[in-house]
C-alpha cells in the first residue's frame, strides 16, 4: 500500500512539474538597440554629451520570465543589463592656476532596464512556430556610474513589438521603443527559453 501511495505521489509531482513548465518559462536574451540606455538617461543634447562613447553601444543582455496565461496570453517581465561609458563632470585641482575647476572624466556605467510586456499569440503551429505581438512599459536606470541617483526608475519608455518563437525554446523579437521624451528607437533581440 505504501509503495502504491509513493508511486502515485511521484507521478503527481512529475505531472505538476511538467504542467508548470508549460505555464512558466525562464529565458536568456541578447538584444541590440539603435540607442543606448546611457543616451536615454543623459538625453544627448549638450555638447559634452555629444562626446558620449559606449562600449558595445546599444547591446544588452538579460533574463526573462514568461508566464503563459491560457493558450494565447503571456506576461513577460525582463531584467536587461548593459555596459557603457559617459563623459561626466568632475571637480579637479588645477595646479597651474591653483584652484578647483570643472573637468570631464570618462566614467564606466552599468545600466538596468526592466520591461514588463503583455503579449497575445496570433498564430501557433504545433509548437514549431508561434507569432505574438506585445506591448508594455519599460523602466531604466544607471546602477553604477555617472548618476548620483542610483536605482532612480523615473526614466521610462513604452515598447511595442512582434516576436516569433521557434521550436518552443528559441525566440526572436523586434521592438519599437518610445522614450518618455518622445524619442523613437528600435531593438532586435534573440534568446533561449527553458
Amino acid at each position: 500500500m505504501k509503495k502504491s501511495l509513493l508511486a502515485l505521489a511521484v507521478i503527481a509531482i512529475l505531472g505538476i512539474s511538467t504542467s508548470h513548465a508549460q505555464f512558466f518559462q525562464m529565458g536568456l536574451k541578447l538584444q541590440y538597440s539603435t540607442t543606448s540606455i546611457d543616451d536615454m538617461i543623459n538625453d544627448v543634447t549638450t555638447e559634452v554629451n555629444d562626446f558620449t562613447t559606449d562600449f558595445l553601444r546599444g547591446c544588452e543582455g538579460g533574463l526573462l520570465l514568461r508566464a503563459n496565461i491560457g493558450r494565447w496570453i503571456t506576461i513577460q517581465p525582463e531584467a536587461n543589463f548593459s555596459i557603457g561609458s559617459v563623459w561626466d563632470s568632475v571637480e579637479a585641482q588645477d595646479n597651474f592656476i591653483d584652484k578647483i575647476v570643472s573637468a570631464y572624466s570618462n566614467v564606466q556605467t552599468v545600466n538596468l532596464s526592466i520591461p514588463v510586456l503583455a503579449g497575445i499569440h496570433l498564430l501557433e503551429l504545433n509548437k514549431m512556430l508561434s507569432l505574438r505581438v506585445f506591448v508594455g512599459p519599460e523602466f531604466y536606470t544607471t546602477i553604477k556610474g555617472a548618476t548620483d541617483k542610483a536605482f532612480d526608475f523615473s526614466n521610462y519608455s513604452l515598447i511595442g513589438g512582434v516576436g516569433i518563437d521557434l521550436l518552443g525554446f528559441i525566440y526572436v523579437d523586434g521592438r519599437v521603443t518610445r522614450s518618455h521624451e518622445g524619442d523613437m528607437f528600435y531593438r532586435l533581440g534573440v534568446g533561449l527559453l527553458f
